[in-house]
């Protein structure tokens, strides 16, 4: 019952601009200013390229010959009111119908899987359907809607977020961070050069 696929587009770590651009585009403190306008622009471009660079290859590997046939965007369980800002910024750039999911009311949510925590709000029998999260931290909200997806009859699921969370504090971390950070300046290196 979880996503087919789980393609991360960026890694978030904790003081950079990824993680900033995440926290700037939702946030209540910065709602309506140019630091918002600017960071969801940024995120829209960075998801926008990597589905017209990288799309097929998740289609493929969600065995989803023809691509998805519909996207929905995970909701806040933060209690937002109103829409998620990640809807108008999926609208901007995926031409797909949109999946209209809401919080079920008095739902559990946890970082678990949690099928029920969501109601899917449109038919989706049969079709393969793109799921956009803006973070992942522990996949237990990406992957619940991936569930209640299937249970109302979704054929496959993609999950593309925009920022995996990395805290440089978890020592589980490190490694990892190290690596990237390796290969931000071969990269670096390598455009000075050009």
């Amino acid at each position: 019952m979880l996503a087919d696929v789980v393609a991360p587009i960026g890694y978030a770590v904790r003081g950079g601009q990824l993680a900033g651009d995440l926290h700037r585009y939702k946030s209540d403190r910065f709602a309506g200013t140019p630091e918002a306008a600017a960071a969801a622009a940024r995120l829209c471009g960075m998801l926008a390229a990597f589905l017209a660079d990288h799309g097929n290859s998740v289609w493929a590997l969600a065995g989803m010959p023809a691509g998805p046939a519909a996207v929905a965007v995970v909701p806040s369980g933060q209690g937002r009111l109103g829409a998620h800002p990640l809807v108008g910024m999926v609208r901007s750039c995926v031409d797909l119908p949109l999946v209209r999911l809401a919080i079920v009311p008095r739902a559990t949510h946890t970082r678990g899987v949690n099928s029920s925590w969501v109601s899917v709000g449109d038919p989706v029998a049969g079709a393969d359907v793109l799921v956009v999260d803006d973070t992942w931290v522990s996949g237990g909200s990406a992957q619940s809607v991936a569930a209640a997806l299937k249970m109302a009859g979704a054929r496959r699921v993609a999950v593309v977020v925009l920022g995996r969370y990395v805290s440089p504090a978890d020592p589980r971390s490190t490694a990892f961070i190290e690596l990237a950070r390796a290969a931000d300046d071969r990269s670096s290196a390598w455009l000075a050069g050009q």
